[in-house]
């Protein structure tokens, strides 16, 4: 059974702060393989802020736990820091512009996803110069 009203209920007190702050959170998606509509990664992130894996500011608390939560997988994400994003390969990227800041994917070079139809920080700013990249890979 589905409940439509629950569903809205939770997603409601979570939106705005999936809106300003999703993009990390949304860009591991993208990254392991959750390629949805916006319902679904709005769905996913809202349930893990219900469940304390992401905090009321949709931050990743834990990539690592994230990701094992949404996918079954258990996955390592580092930091690291890439001068030449053509070495990037399907990692989310963090870049920053007059002081805000905002992450997107980046695969051999080139933005893939952007979870923001338009973001100042991509088209004005640059990554920013230390540990701009998440590498997320399985656990062995």
């Amino acid at each position: 059974m589905i409940y439509p009203q629950t569903f809205a209920a939770e997603v409601s007190k979570n939106i705005d702060a999936i809106g300003k702050y999703g993009c990390l959170a949304m860009c591991y998606l993208y990254c392991v393989g959750i390629r949805g509509n916006e319902t679904e990664y709005i769905r996913i992130l809202s349930d893990c802020m219900n469940k304390g894996i992401l905090d009321n500011e949709c931050t990743v608390l834990n990539a690592s736990r994230f990701l094992e939560y949404v996918t079954g997988k258990r996955y390592e994400v580092t930091k690291e820091q890439f001068n030449d994003l053509k070495k990037v390969k399907c990692y989310p990227v963090h870049y920053v512009y007059n002081g805000r800041d905002h992450w997107v994917v980046v695969e051999n070079g080139k933005i893939v996803f952007n979870s923001l139809i338009n973001s100042q920080c991509v088209t004005k700013g640059k990554p920013d110069t230390k540990e701009n990249t998440r590498v997320i890979k399985l656990a062995r």
